[in-house]
């Protein structure tokens, strides 16, 4: 953890304890909700872009089972872009830790909402205050709380206190409403609007995709360094994936501060090979993914993304036990390849990934790692 983002926890720690005795506590017993009378529905949500995905499922859920229930989201600036103009919401708020929050507190308290759903499964200080601060006499339901359970109406934990994977832990924040998870469509792509769709469709065809050739990505950014592969790695890999078969067209993503790594993969390479055009927007490169055969790619939200369009992938993940176990790709027991160190994923070999993306692209399941 970084020194900033240390001090950021011991000065939020020391907030909670100046003021806890204010904090209003949960009902004594868990609140049996009238989906029938609930208007208005605020999630808080406001992490990192993996997080919203994996939640989506749940707004659909919702969705289907009480049309009626206006959905609001507080998000962050991060996933923004992923919600913005999704219709699943009927209001989308952001928490940006600025003094804009403020006026952003005010519009939601004037929503008066009936629940409010903190979605962060562990304790988070700015999530209980801002339901705390939203809600008023709303139903508050947490997810995962330990130390911070009491001050919710509902605190959903897994009976082994550790958890599945997180979509599946995730779903039982609609248990209050009545919603079996066991009855949720865990997959639940992002929207993606038909302007959206066709162009790139449009770009694909560009790159050389059409029916009779195979679509690949290969995504090269993540938002931790021990997530990121060594050049010579990818280079080693791409051309592995080329040579092994003609008819595949591959494409490299990259975040715009990682186009010179993409650069360094693409040189002297021969075959159909090519990096995301500069510009393209998350959502832009979600239809791309949707439109993939396989997705290779460290353990980031592209991963969940791809997962959420039930295409297949190839990811890189460390051996940490709870994350793998949590994050590991949705319901494809063949789509991690995990290396031997618990930080980072240095060691993961080209030969191991090409490997596990053949028996992919052959519809042959791999040996679960």
């Amino acid at each position: 953890m970084g020194k900033l983002k240390s001090l950021e926890h011991k000065i939020k720690a020391g907030v909670f304890a100046l003021a806890r005795g204010f904090l209003k506590r949960g009902s004594a017993t868990e609140p049996e909700l009238y989906p029938r009378a609930i208007r208005r529905v605020l999630f808080l949500r406001p992490e990192k872009i993996g997080d919203m995905v994996i939640s989506l499922p749940i707004f659909d859920a919702l969705r289907r089972k009480c049309p009626h229930i206006s959905i609001s989201i507080l998000g962050s600036p991060v996933n923004h872009s992923l919600i913005k103009d999704d219709p699943r919401f009927d209001a989308v708020f952001l928490y940006t830790k600025s003094l804009n929050d403020f006026a952003t507190v005010r519009r939601m308290r004037a929503e008066r909402f009936d629940v409010v759903l903190d979605m962060i499964n562990d304790d988070s200080v700015t999530t209980l205050f801002l339901s705390q601060l939203i809600g008023g006499d709303a139903t508050r339901i947490g997810i995962g709380k330990k130390r911070f359970a009491e001050f919710y109406d509902f605190n959903y934990v897994h009976p082994d206190g550790y958890g599945d994977h997180i979509v599946e832990d995730t779903l039982g924040l609609l248990l209050p409403f009545g919603i079996r998870p066991e009855d949720v469509n865990r997959y639940a792509p992002p929207h993606i609007s038909l302007d959206t769709a066709n162009r790139m469709k449009a770009l694909a065809q560009e790159i050389g995709v059409t029916g009779e050739r195979r679509f690949v990505g290969f995504n090269l950014s993540a938002g931790k360094p021990n997530r990121i592969w060594a050049v010579e790695k990818a280079r080693q890999l791409v051309r592995a994936i080329l040579d092994y078969s003609p008819d595949i067209d591959l494409l490299l993503i990259v975040t715009p501060k990682d186009r010179d790594r993409g650069e360094a993969v693409l040189k002297d390479q021969h075959g159909s090979v090519s990096m995301v055009p500069p510009g393209l927007s998350l959502l832009d490169v979600s239809a791309l993914i949707a439109q993939m055969e396989v997705l290779i790619s460290p353990d980031t939200s592209l991963i969940h993304i791809a997962r959420s369009f039930q295409v297949p992938v190839v990811g890189l993940y460390s051996r940490a036990p709870k994350n793998l176990r949590l994050w590991r790709p949705l319901g494809q027991p063949d789509g991690a390849v995990v290396g031997d160190h618990i930080d980072d994923i240095f060691d993961i070999t080209p030969e191991q990934v090409f490997e596990r993306t053949v028996s992919v692209l052959s519809n042959k399941e791999a040996p679960s790692a």
